[in-house]
């Protein structure tokens, strides 16, 4: 996997599409922290499909939920808007986020 590029993955559900991203080296492992929370990278959720920054984007842009696991994908959400700083939960040295789109009807 290329460094600096991202592993997505487009999931369609009944209630809404779900995008997970990963750092693309951070794929295939099992990370453990100090408080015993266990944060599984697989390819059957996050995919195989590894692609750059834009197609990321695109990906998230179309997304009701969105997974961001890895520095880079962190940061990425926070550059688009979607997660502040220190809102992620750290696994292992892993940040981690979940962000729900709002629907205001």
């Amino acid at each position: 996997m290329g460094e600096g590029r991202f592993v997505v993955n487009v999931i369609r559900t009944d209630l809404g599409v779900i995008v997970a991203v990963a750092d693309s080296e951070l794929l295939g492992k099992r990370i453990e922290g100090d408080n015993g929370a266990v944060l599984y990278v697989n390819k059957e959720f996050y995919g195989e499909r590894e692609v750059g920054e834009d197609d990321a984007i695109a990906a998230i842009s179309a997304a009701d939920m969105v997974v961001l696991t890895g520095r880079r994908a962190f940061e990425l959400g926070v550059r688009l808007g979607l997660v502040a700083p220190g809102s992620e939960v750290v696994i292992g040295g892993v940040p981690h986020v979940q962000v729900f789109r709002s629907l205001v009807l």
